[in-house]
């Protein structure tokens, strides 16, 4: 028999070995649970292992627990559509519940052209996944949309960084729901929206535009013209190449703000529902409250929340596309993406990205209520190995102030000289 000086010593060295093995009970690890606070690569492989994290999230964030940056685990946040849409929106989309359908190709039909489409989708529904998909298409983005400052941060396996900078609009010509007049500025009946982007850094891309049309009928591929500085002249972008990456970005033209490509030409399939762990709100206004990010590979002061989610892959029709596929990440609350992986054609994991949204109010004038917006991101590619943060410096949407001639190929001009 043991005496009990034995019995102390003997049981401090088998909890020594149990900590050092690795042979730690499961009283002490870690469950998704709010108030708990991820330290260590371990914690976030336990996660996984629980089902609760996809091994792209253990990637993207151990580069930030490495760097002695712990993630908070937080209460879930009632992200429901009614807090985080426009008032008038979500009028129009209860207006018009029930109406839009899907035809045999996979077009979007009966769609009257204000809010939601498929405002409650049963996950038992074979077209699902398609059907949160053009909700994701048709979210309430604001009538207008001003980014005037953002930054991307790239680092790659050397340590260098590079930063991409510039301003992003966007201007709703049809499919209004705030500003007047809606549903319509009456200006044309084929454009649904148009983009414009603009560079200020580096150097090498200062003063290179992009402007981008979406158009009404979904069979009609965009229209993409580039400005060159160089040339001083622009050029139009290919319609059927949407794989092409501008100015460096890790991301394509069908990858931005997680989907911008055309949703009938591809499958959507809900594969599971499960819980989740995934990035809380962010900060709509970074320069006034504080960052979000670190000027290095990944996001910080970011916390993460269990929440419902829809894994849905998205996988192309057509042969010649850059990915084979893609897993995304949806909450059905409010049915926004959350998070994403593209793989290449080989099937291996390819690029990671992960958006981090911002509840924000909308001007009184503006019918009121809240629009959910981009405000910062992370993102990854393996293959290049470069990896970073985005962030934009402030936001504002339905600003009535944004114009048609804002859009126009002069004004692209103009922004880029």
């Amino acid at each position: 028999m043991l005496n009990n000086k034995w019995k102390i010593l003997f049981g401090i060295i088998i909890a020594t070995l149990f900590v050092s093995t690795g042979w730690v009970s499961s009283s002490f690890a870690l469950e998704g649970k709010a108030g708990e606070v991820i330290k260590t690569v371990a914690d976030l492989k336990d996660l996984q292992a629980k089902g609760l994290l996809f091994e792209s999230q253990v990637i993207t964030m151990s580069e930030q627990l490495e760097r002695g940056i712990p993630i908070p685990i937080v209460e879930t946040t009632d992200q429901s559509m009614d807090k985080v849409n426009g008032k008038t929106y979500m009028a129009a989309t209860m207006k018009h519940k029930g109406k839009a359908s899907i035809d045999s190709e996979g077009r979007l039909k009966n769609y009257a052209g204000q809010g939601q489409p498929f405002p409650e989708i049963s996950a038992d529904d074979p077209q699902a996944g398609l059907k949160a998909a053009y909700n994701y298409d048709h979210k309430d983005f604001g009538d207008t949309g001003l980014m005037p400052s953002w930054e991307y941060l790239l680092t790659d396996e050397k340590g260098r960084i590079k930063t991409l900078g510039g301003m992003s609009n966007r201007i709703s010509l049809n499919f209004r729901t705030a500003i007047t007049p809606a549903p319509s500025l009456g200006i044309s009946d084929d454009i649904w929206y148009k983009d414009l982007i603009a560079f200020t850094k580096p150097f090498s891309m200062k003063n290179m535009a992009q402007l981008t049309i979406k158009y009404m009928d979904e069979s009609r591929m965009r229209d993409t013209y580039i400005y060159v500085p160089g040339l001083r002249r622009v050029v139009r972008g290919g319609t059927g190449n949407r794989c092409d990456c501008l100015g460096g970005f890790v991301f394509n033209m069908d990858d931005s703000d997680f989907w911008a490509g055309d949703t009938f030409r591809f499958n959507w399939e809900l594969l599971e529902v499960k819980e989740h762990l995934v990035g809380t709100l962010s900060d709509y206004d970074v320069t006034t409250k504080g960052g979000t990010y670190i000027k290095g590979n990944h996001l910080t002061k970011m916390t993460l929340e269990r929440r419902k989610m829809w894994v849905i892959k998205n996988s192309p029709k057509f042969d010649g596309y850059c990915y084979s596929h893609r897993i995304y990440l949806m909450d059905p609350e409010n049915w926004f993406y959350k998070w994403e992986e593209m793989y290449d054609r080989s099937g291996n994991l390819w690029k990671i990205l992960q958006q981090l949204f911002a509840v924000m109010p909308i001007p009184d004038q503006n019918g009121g209520g809240n629009i959910m917006t981009n405000s910062s991101g992370d993102a990854t590619d393996l293959k290049i190995m470069e990896a970073g943060p985005y962030y934009h410096n402030k936001i504002s949407m339905n600003d009535p102030s944004i114009k048609a001639e804002h859009f126009t190929l002069d004004a692209m001009r103009r922004q880029g000289r």
